[in-house]
């Protein structure tokens, strides 16, 4: 019998502990639907990822946009998923070491687009379509997503917010609740690349929940892994799956009744 009430109060901890917020239910307005994947880039666009003409091409389709969103060293905010410029730019700095200023003598090798700040991004979209800000892993994740959030009140469309980091989920549930926050995920496996093994499992597992409590979880539809099947078993929380490659791929998303961020072709739906 002591076994037996061992193991359900296990077993409620753990519901505790990954449980998302009590209002998530507002997030399933975005069932089904698509977020260009840093909007919509690749040679068949002529665009680069994260970039004004991707943004441009995304709102003239209808698209929702996803992007990541970043600091300089002066703490400007800047468009751009990496941490080193080397991918994009074949730049050995990363974006943190280079004023904005810096930054705006850098361009991406393929199309010769330069780093957008926010601000520059936001007036393109100018609320044409849904955004998908994703906040990137920094060490000062409060002072981030203070800026993100300052600069997102006075934009006139229609945005959510996402992060691996639940430090900035953790932010806009205390200073902005009314804000719909998103926690990425992936399996352990791919989250070790970057964490140790205790904050991978943590995070793989949703355990970080109970700091973040997300509206929807944005999870990773190419590897398998049990906190998504839970999250939507148990809780019906709303979720998001990145990053959508396939028409196949999005249409079983969607009868999952998820949302997708989606690249590399131009959904039909």
């Amino acid at each position: 019998m002591i076994i037996f009430w061992l193991i359900l109060a296990f077993l409620l901890l753990v519901l505790f502990l990954i449980a998302p917020s009590p209002k998530c239910s507002r997030a399933r307005q975005y069932r089904e639907k698509a977020f260009a994947h840093r909007g919509l880039h690749g040679s068949n666009y002529g665009a680069a990822e994260n970039c004004l003409k991707a943004f441009s091409l995304a709102c003239k389709q209808g698209y929702g946009i996803e992007l990541d969103v970043r600091f300089t060293k002066d703490r400007r905010l800047v468009v751009f998923h990496d941490d080193s410029l080397k991918r994009l730019c074949g730049m050995n700095a990363n974006v943190d070491q280079l004023t904005l200023d810096e930054l705006r003598s850098v361009v991406i090798r393929e199309t010769g687009e330069r780093i957008p700040t926010f601000d520059e991004a936001l007036l393109v979209v100018n609320g044409r379509v849904p955004l998908l800000v994703e906040l990137k892993n920094v060490p000062d994740m409060d002072g981030l997503s203070q800026a993100v959030y300052q600069r997102l009140k006075t934009y006139p469309g229609e945005y959510i917010i996402e992060s691996f980091n639940p430090k900035c989920l953790r932010w806009f549930r205390k200073h902005a609740p009314e804000v719909l926050r998103g926690q990425l995920t992936t399996c352990e496996k791919e989250v070790q690349k970057s964490h140790g093994f205790l904050l991978s499992f943590c995070l793989s597992n949703l355990l970080t929940n109970v700091i973040s409590r997300p509206d929807f979880i944005a999870y990773n539809a190419n590897v398998s892994f049990l906190a998504p099947v839970l999250q939507r078993a148990i809780f019906r929380t709303p979720m998001m799956a990145w990053t959508v490659r396939s028409e196949d791929l999005l249409n079983k998303v969607f009868l999952r009744g998820d949302g997708a961020i989606f690249e590399d072709f131009r959904p039909k739906t």
